[in-house]
């Protein structure tokens, strides 16, 4: 009986550690998503409009124009 209340509480850690670390890396991932799509955003606007026009429109967001 102590024996598989022992092994019990052991597995039970070990699932409460995996959780965190399952959380992480999904945070992670997400994360580099999220950047990935930015970049490439960035990329597709500043071949649309070219630097100067991406800096124009950034200042004239900015300024409410």
């Amino acid at each position: 009986m102590n024996a598989t209340a022992k092994t019990n509480a052991t597995v039970q850690a070990h699932e409460q550690e995996a959780i965190p670390q399952v959380a992480i890396g999904l945070i992670g991932i997400l994360s580099a998503l999220i950047g990935i799509w930015g970049v490439a955003c960035l990329i597709g606007g500043i071949s649309q409009y070219g630097i100067a026009g991406m800096i124009s429109g950034w200042i004239s967001a900015i300024m409410g124009g």
